[in-house]
């Protein structure tokens, strides 16, 4: 950050590397390698034909010609050593010629022939040029990218700017004449049949039906897609630049001069919602939905919130390293609260057994409003107290909310499906249930009971599921044992509740108020929740369901039960709401609100409602947290960690996906972050002090601090102190307050009413159990070695299994064994598929292969493979070996020793081959202490079976006459010396690299603890540096 600026164009605006900054050319030159790599392979065909032809024995040019140009058949190992009749060997002996080999080829041709090679040598060599030249360029580029910080670019750009420059002029320059030349190549070898005389006819189609050919052409389309990139690129840059000529305002400035700007806005967002309608087949409803009218609000948030003159020139990696980072530094404050409620918890324990004072209840729950402020005071995020098992309020209100939490969670889907099934509910999922008849208390009878719900004493007397933007589903439950009427109410599901939680301004309780006989005047509530809660009660009063059940009648059974409204989240906040509505009329209304928005009502309401609400929060759930200020506030903190990061972007990358444990993460976050008071001066920072500022004073003018809406009621706070096998919470007495959003995956799980509804009951289970108290093994939790190195318990757990190259075992530990088994494993291929494993030369006398009375060849031994074998030719005028393969043929009988090495090769290949790959994962998972022992095994295993091979040498191709079909006279004519190791040195190799794998992975935890050590050490180090 920001896009490099690279040339200036005819308009004054100036080309930019968007959407890449400077330290963004890391990913430039993995790809640029990538294609580096791959033009290697398919510019160099000839090197990769040369190995092959070298591990099949043949040659490049056969009778001054090219391989590919003979088309002579292959020769058959068992007919070779059949020898020429003796007046034919005795010419032989004599010197007569038998007869030319080919037809004659005069020089002049022959020249025209090898001249073939001067084109193809100076494309090779000019690829090779350019494809070293380009990745030294690369690698240049990657050191230069990491020079300084996202903000401080600290001489970043000038480098680079010069190197693209570099790679623009003369590197391109060098690449168009890699791929003219590869152009000329290819016409020169149409015009001169591929180097083959005018004899081979077909050798044109023959060498373009090759995989090598193909090879060339893939190596040319990369070249010419290299080549007209940058011009593309440069020509996109200019037509962007010619087309801003005449915008000088951004798009929300359009916006701005358009007459109805919210309007639009709300358009888009109404647009938004129809296609998740459309993908979602119209499972999420949203058919009722008028974006104008109903979506004014968060087009207007939105707004505002876009409306902003600084422009940070922000790329999309400093968008995921700076959250990377933020959820980190979060992390490191849900691990001290993590640690704290563990402390609490003990001390807790320790007073309820009269063992010392509570000092955890001293605390102050209260939290002033005042001005917004974008930083958050850490310290206010621990100040709470901790619910005690000795005090009957506090177990009171836990019992309460682990009963009620099951009726919120039913309402869901629970009751409706089962009100289906039984036949009872008109107009399907969106229909009404209305057993009760006012004034006929005998109607409870007909009602349906919760009994396979587990409460058989609770009666369904009324349910209305009418879902619309302005309607709420709710369900009205009676009670018996509890002896209470409650009104349940259903939080979000479809994209009308959606659009209702998107209603968030403050409207004022004044009118509301009036109605139903409280003062409103000066108190605001959530514009959305506020009318759902007004339909709500409307219908309600209509039916008299409330009045009738609860009516002060010595008749009445139910006059002395108590009402109590309960929902989750919008349910919740709806519930609030109505049970301030309902306050006047049933003082001794309750409310049990989970997980309630934490926009529902403004400060001086939500004070006024302690006493009757109790809101419960689980964890780090964003529902409750989600109000304008704290939106600021995440925007503010994700701007200011990128001022923070004192090392390089791609450090801090490799840093943020590198697991950390949890007792290390302050000193892990220090190494790269500057504390806040530290964070130097740069422009970047000016930028964002000044857009603080002005956001401030923007924010408390369109949010006046009276109309600030926050949790309703009194906040019990659940925080998770256990593993994720323990799932222990603690819960607390909290400033309704919750002033920060995290950035994990926990945020949304731990809104779930399942979870709360599971929660709250353990939680009263354990303070009913007066033994409970925190084993000594809770306190080790936060140390790696009790669990795993990636596990870190709590809902502070959100590092995944699998990083791509973040080395969990450390980097020795992880590449050493990888490499050392690659190679293996090329050793192991090479030598067990080649057919010159061994040899076993004639050391007497040569021999003689005719294919016809015409033509000879010179034998001079044969060679053994696993699978092939092959013939050793031996031409006597450039006195040079070469071999031709070939498969055994099928009347061939392998003998014990043969079928035992080809064993021993397919068991170690067999067993290899995964274990290098699970090695390569090794570099992004964590495997376990067993899993590496059992490989460790398995490799010594495998390097035993690739010595075993050897056994071949046993056999009777290497002991006996190589020629059973004549044998008589070819141990009469000639001697054989025995089998020896030629590429089966090879096998030696890899036996010795496996087993060097093996002792290597077996010794990979001390490995790893050493470089943790060292590791440690080193940031220590830094650290303390850096506090000097």
């Amino acid at each position: 950050m920001p896009a490099m600026k690279i040339a200036m164009c005819t308009n004054g605006r100036r080309l930019r590397t968007r959407p890449l900054a400077g330290d963004d050319f890391h990913i430039v030159c993995i790809l640029n390698g990538a294609f580096r790599i791959i033009s290697l392979v398919c510019t160099l065909p000839v090197w990769v034909l040369i190995f092959q032809v070298r591990l099949s024995g043949t040659e490049m040019m056969i009778n001054d010609q090219p391989f590919w140009c003979r088309s002579s058949e292959e020769v058959d190992l068992w007919t070779v050593y059949v020898s020429p009749p003796v007046e034919q060997l005795q010419n032989v002996v004599n010197g007569t010629s038998f007869g030319p080999i080919e037809e004659d080829i005069d020089d002049a041709t022959k020249h025209q022939l090898r001249s073939m090679v001067i084109p193809f040598t100076l494309y090779l060599t000019v690829s090779l040029l350019y494809n070293i030249l380009d990745m030294v360029l690369s690698l240049a580029m990657w050191n230069a990218a990491a020079i300084g910080t996202p903000v401080e670019p600290r001489g970043r750009e000038r480098a680079l700017v010069s190197m693209i420059w570099i790679k623009m002029t003369f590197l391109n320059l060098l690449l168009f004449t890699v791929l003219g030349s590869g152009i000329y190549l290819t016409h020169a070898g149409r015009v001169y049949n591929y180097g083959c005389s005018s004899l081979h006819d077909q050798a044109v189609h023959h060498y373009e039906s090759t995989i090598w050919y193909g090879l060339f052409c893939a190596a040319m389309a990369i070249y010419a897609v290299e080549l007209l990139m940058w011009p593309c690129m440069i020509m996109n840059q200019v037509g962007h630049a010619i087309a801003l000529q005449g915008r000088q305002i951004s798009l929300f400035r359009r916006l701005g001069q358009l007459e109805d700007e919210e309007g639009y806005c709300a358009q888009c967002i109404g647009c938004c919602i129809q296609c998740i309608r459309c993908l979602s087949c119209n499972q999420l409803g949203g058919g009722n939905i008028k974006a104008k009218t109903d979506l004014t609000d968060a087009a207007i948030a939105f707004m505002n919130f876009m409306n902003s003159e600084v422009n940070f020139d922000i790329v999309l990696s400093d968008i995921y390293v700076a959250f990377k980072l933020l959820d980190r530094k979060q992390r490191e404050v849900r691990y001290k609260l993590s640690k704290q409620a563990r402390m609490d918890k003990k001390q807790t324990d320790k007073c309820e057994m009269g063992e010392g004072e509570d000092e955890s209840n001293n605390n102050n729950t209260s939290s002033p409003i005042d001005a917004v402020n974008f930083s958050v005071n850490y310290a206010d995020i621990l100040n709470r107290r901790v619910l005690s098992a000795n005090d009957e309020t506090d177990m009171y209100l836990l019992r309460q909310g682990a009963l009620y939490s099951q009726y919120a969670q039913g309402i869901y889907e629970l009751y409706p499906r089962a009100l289906l099934q039984a036949g009872l509910l008109d107009g399907g999922w969106d229909g009404l249930y209305s057993p009760w008849k006012p004034g006929d208390q005998h109607s409870l009878l007909s009602t349906f009971r919760l009994t396979e719900f587990g409460f058989p004493s609770t009666a369904l007397v009324y349910a209305n599921f009418t879902n619309k933007v302005i309607a709420t589903p709710y369900c009205i439950l009676l009670d018996e044992i509890e002896r209470t009427l409650v009104v349940v109410i259903r939080g979000s599901v479809t994209l009308e509740d959606l659009v209702t939680d998107l209603q968030w301004s403050a409207i004022e309780l004044n009118r509301v108020g009036e109605r139903v006989g409280f003062d409103g005047r000066g108190k605001y509530g959530h514009r959305g929740m506020l009318t759902n809660s007004k339909w709500i009660y409307n219908d309600i009063h209509r039916r008299k369901i409330v009045f009738d059940v609860l009516r002060d009648d010595r008749s009445n059974p139910h006059r002395d039960y108590n009402l109590v409204i309960t929902g989750h989240s919008l349910g919740g906040g709806c519930a609030a709401m109505l049970a301030i509505m309902f306050k006047p009329m049933y003082p001794n209304v309750k409310c049990y609100a989970f997980c309630p928005p934490g926009c529902t009502v403004s400060m001086n309401l939500a004070t006024e409602c302690d006493d009757f609400i109790t809101s419960f929060v689980v964890g780090n759930d964003i529902i409750p947290r989600m109000r304008g200020e704290n939106i600021e506030m995440l925007r503010y903190d994700f701007l200011e960690m990128l001022a923070r990061i004192k090392v390089s972007k791609i450090t801090a990358f490799r840093d943020s996906r590198y697991p950390c444990r949890n007792k290390d993460l302050e000193v892990r976050n220090k190494r790269i972050l500057y504390a806040r008071d530290d964070i130097p001066i740069t422009e970047y920072y000016q930028k964002l002090v000044s857009f603080r500022q002005n956001r401030e004073l923007v924010f408390d003018q369109l949010s006046p601090v009276d109309t600030r809406l926050q949790v309703p009621g009194r906040l019990i706070h659940l925080i998770r102190f256990g593993d994720d096998a323990n799932n222990r919470y603690l819960p607390y007495y909290k400033s309704r307050m919750l002033r920060e959003i995290h950035v994990c995956l926990d945020s949304m799980k731990d809104h779930s009413i399942k979870n709360l509804s599971v929660v709250l009951p353990k939680i009263v289970s354990e303070y009913e159990n007066s033994s409970t108290t925190v084993s000594n093994d809770d306190d080790d939790v936060d140390d790696i070695s009790v669990q795993s190195e990636n596990s870190f318990g709590g809902d502070f757990t959100e590092e995944p299994w699998f990083v791509t190259f973040s080395f969990p075992h450390g980097l020795v530990a992880s590449f050493v064994p990888t490499l050392l088994a690659v190679a293996a494993v090329c050793f192991s291929v090479i030598g067990n598929n080649t057919c010159t494993l061994f040899e076993r030369k004639i050391t007497d006398r040569p021999s003689y292969n005719m294919t016809d009375l015409e033509s000879y060849e010179i034998i001079a031994g044969v060679s053994y493979g696993l699978y092939v074998y092959g013939i050793q030719y031996r031409d006597e005028v450039d006195e040079f070996y070469t071999t031709q393969c070939k498969p055994y043929p099928s009347h061939v009988v392998n003998d014990d020793y043969v079928k035992a090495a080809r064993g021993f090769s397919a068991i170690a290949l067999v067993i290899g081959f995964p274990i290098v790959l699970l090695l390569c994962l090794t570099s992004c998972m964590k495997l376990g202490g067993r899993t590496v022992r059992v490989m460790s095994t398995l490799l010594m295993l495998v390097a035993t079976c690739q010595l075993m091979i050897l056994v071949f040498l046993n056999s009777e191709r290497c002991v006996d006459n190589p020629n059973p079909v004549d044998s008589s006279y070819l141990q009469s004519q000639f001697v054989w010396a025995k089998c020896a190791l030629h590429t089966g040195k090879y096998v030696i190799i890899a036996s010795v690299l496996w087993s060097l794998v093996a002792v290597t992975l077996g010794f990979s935890s001390r490995l790893s603890l050493v470089e943790a050590r060292l590791r440690f050490a080193s940031m220590s180090l830094s650290s303390a540096t850096t506090t000097k």
